[in-house]
């Protein structure tokens, strides 16, 4: 049994610039709510915020780096806390240390203040790239010298305490001994106009768990910790803050923006989170709640906090009127002080409060309180499309074996896929025919097919639907009929950019109208898990629910935390999706800064087009994964890795000799490899090399001239061998060296970005 302990902090939020700041503000109850400076908007006197009163200079010096750099404020507030936990535990970061971020904003607090100019001139192209989520990660990785697993989740306002989790989960299994986790979110623009048009944005100071509650203050921060084996930690004298003892996620299922009446996510969420930790409630001695100080949540989250604890709640508050609501970063930020908590025995105040919700009448500590007892203290997380996620901190006793923790008895689990949907810009929907009747095309960018919605989706619901929902739905529906499985234990899904089209239409009308006149429904559906969350609603589905976002690395970070829940016996079965869509607008700034080609080419002839860049694409593949095989299975998921800027090819060529013989295999056992050969010949010559140099007797596949470049494509090529090893054919489209002599048993897929993030996907015959 493997314990997971913290051993580092690092955090900064309007309330201090290190930990030992944030602890005096909090014990002299000292809010960093205040007036607007450094954002600039209209809306500067208009709202309160948690602002950090530090400028972009004075945060790049704060941070060590150089100036430079397409900084943004999201990723060098991340660096900062990073940089913080990594020093305060005294780890080595030359050795296999992972690194999960979370962060909803990501680098928007640049990219749209230049939007309208990305779209033209693109005078300030070097900001392009930033926008991506994963980019605040990567920034993260490289100043602190990480070199392990890098993946970033999103997952609305549950994000950051998602990291904590899945941190937690990556050492119990043994992918690795340590981990940085956390996130990191800025104001923006954006998130500003968004929060005020669904009308809970407070102009005062905001006043959870009241009565007189009239919304959130919103905030910005970051903070991460610094996860440990509990053994290694202790063998080498570190200082231990708190053991990650429990930590659960559930879906409320609800609706996309509110929480139910009842608390039914929130409930399962907590209840979860303690079995995992082996107590009962009782054993909880302080609770940080999510406690935004809107009408909705507070009232739903001491419901749910009634259902679990009775007449017995222990003492509870929400610090979010010190620090204002920081989104991705809000739950580390409070895990850094539900930790306070459990190592000074205080519970800090819930600032603002008078009168108690009549509905409900509980009320919450509102002074510095000194607390007899604190063993476990457990801290609140709760996110748009119904995410809710809770943790446990347990202090631990002279370094013993806490005997209520259960044991986890850890086995490799086989992982069969047993279902699979895919909507592409190929007759991928029709399971009668595979890659046959292929749309050959010149184009600037392929789109997908587009199904009859009408067979999949309610027509009352497609109105609103934005199109990457609907290619979410059509293609997790399918994949759920072929395995015959109706609601999933799990979903989990990756995307590189989420719902596109309406972040840009949000983002062009705030520009346009200069931030007036905006309307909720595009805002909603921005955030990056809106189609996890959709898939779970139209199913009434409670569990586990997480979205990775990490550029090319988000399927396969999706696919890893599904292979994982299986073997932790957590979850029979498992929806998986990868899906991301191509606009016009993101083509075309793209092609900016070569990323995607320019002018039209043929898709049969991308390899051989002399344009800088790749075709771009679209899809949403879909996939069923259990423990169970079945007469349907198509393939066996064998194993998954994924590798950050490789120095040169050498170190390509060791990690993925490596990668096969992990699984004790040799180079002439894969029978088929899939590569993501993209037409960009700048970075194709890398797969060129691998395939001379490593695969020169192996049959070599490619695809994305048949589904174009996109994040998440790799799921495209998952889908493509499912099918290949089900039906042991490989369709002469694909072929680009080799021919088929022999049975198909193992396939191997490797897929790259610019040479940046490297993956690798096996799979092998059922």
């Amino acid at each position: 049994m493997i314990r997971v302990v913290v051993t580092g902090i690092g955090i900064i939020s309007s309330i201090g610039n290190n930990l030992q700041e944030t602890f005096n503000s909090l014990i002299e109850k000292r809010s960093g709510i205040g007036n607007i400076d450094i954002l600039e908007t209209i809306h500067k006197h208009e709202f309160l915020v948690g602002e950090i009163k530090l400028t972009h200079n004075e945060l790049i010096e704060l941070a060590g780096v150089g100036k430079k750099s397409t900084w943004t404020r999201t990723s060098l507030l991340g660096i900062i806390a990073a940089k913080q936990a990594i020093s305060d535990s005294g780890i080595d970061v030359n050795k296999n240390v992972a690194l999960v971020s979370a962060s909803t904003v990501g680098g928007m607090d640049r990219s749209e203040l230049y939007y309208k100019d990305l779209l033209t001139e693109a005078v300030h192209h070097k900001y392009i790239d930033t926008h991506h989520v994963g980019n605040s990660t990567e920034m993260i990785a490289e100043q602190c010298g990480l070199n392990g697993l890098i993946t970033t989740i999103s997952t609305a306002c549950s994000s950051s305490l998602n990291s904590v989790m899945f941190g937690t989960r990556l050492i119990k299994n043994g992918h690795t001994k340590i981990a940085v986790v956390g996130g990191t979110d800025a104001l923006s623009k954006f998130t500003l106009n968004g929060f005020n048009t669904l009308m809970i944005l407070d102009k005062e100071h905001c006043r959870p768990f009241d009565n007189t509650r009239m919304g959130l203050n919103l905030g910005e921060g970051s903070a991460y910790l610094v996860l440990e084996e509990m053994e290694s930690a202790i063998a080498s004298g570190k200082k231990i803050y708190a053991e990650v003892s429990g930590y659960a996620n559930a879906n409320d299922a609800h609706h996309q923006t509110a929480s139910s009446e009842n608390g039914e996510g929130p409930f399962l969420a907590m209840q979860n989170a303690l079995d995992v930790a082996g107590i009962l409630p009782s054993n909880i001695d302080y609770i940080n709640a999510h406690g935004t100080g809107t009408d909705n949540n507070d009232l739903t989250e001491g419901k749910a906090i009634i259902r679990l604890f009775g007449e017995n709640i222990p003492p509870f508050s929400s610090t979010k009127a010190f620090t204002g609501h920081a989104l991705g970063a809000a739950g580390v930020i409070e895990s850094v002080i539900a930790i306070l908590s459990l190592n000074y025995k205080v519970a800090f105040p819930n600032i603002n409060f008078e009168n108690a919700i009549k509905e409900i009448g509980i009320v919450p500590v509102s002074d510095v309180t000194k607390l007899n007892k604190v063993e476990h203290v457990l801290t609140n997380s709760f996110g748009f499309g119904g995410n809710d996620s809770s943790v446990v901190f347990s202090a631990i006793k002279n370094n013993a074996v806490n005997e209520t923790q259960p044991l986890i008895v850890k086995s490799k689990s086989p992982v069969y896929i047993i279902g699979a949907g895919c909507v592409s810009p190929q007759n991928t929907l029709v399971k009668d025919t595979f890659l046959e009747d292929i749309a050959e095309t010149e184009s600037r960018f392929l789109e997908i097919l587009k199904p009859d919605y009408r067979d999949f989706i309610d027509p009352k619901l497609l109105r609103r639907m934005s199109k990457i929902v609907r290619m979410g739905i059509v293609s997790s529906t399918v994949a759920l009929q072929d395995a015959d499985i109706g609601k999933p234990d799990a979903i989990l899904t990756g995307t590189g950019m989420g719902c596109q089209v309406d972040t840009e239409k949000f983002l062009n009308s705030m520009i346009e109208n200069n931030e007036g006149l905006l309307t909720p429904t595009s805002f909603i559906q921005s955030t990056h898990n809106t189609v996890g969350g959709s898939i779970a609603l139209g199913q009434k589905n409670h569990n586990y629910n997480l979205t990775y976002v990490h550029r090319t690395f988000s399927f396969e970070s999706a696919l890893l935390d599904s292979m994982l829940l299986l073997e932790e016996k957590k979850a029979k079965n498992i929806l998986l999706g990868g899906f991301d869509e191509i606009t016009e607008e993101s083509w075309l700034i793209k092609t900016k800064i070569d990323y995607y080609k320019t002018n039209p080419v043929s898709n049969p002839k991308v390899l051989v087009d002399n344009q800088k860049g790749a075709q771009a694409g679209e899809g949403s593949s879909f996939f069923v994964l259990s423990n169970n095989i079945t007469e349907n299975s198509y393939a066996k998921v064998i194993g998954v890795d994924m590798f950050f800027k490789p120095t040169n090819n050498r170190v390509i060529e060791n990690r993925i000799l490596s990668f096969i013989k992990n699984h004790s295999l040799l180079v002439s056992d894969i029978d088929l490899v899939i590569q993501g050969n993209n037409g960009d010949s700048e970075f194709d010559s890398i797969y060129n090399h691998i395939e001379n140099r490593m695969f020169a007797n192996n049959i070599i596949t490619y695809y994305k001239h048949l589904c174009g470049e996109y994040d998440t494509s790799t799921s495209f090529a998952m889908w493509v061998a499912s099918r290949i090893l089900k039906e042991n054919k490989i369709p002469e489209i694909l072929l680009r060296k080799g021919s088929q002599k022999r049975e198909i048993r193992n396939v191997l897929i490797y897929n790259q970005f610019r040479n940046i993030n490297h993956s690798l996907i096996l799979l092998a015959k059922p």
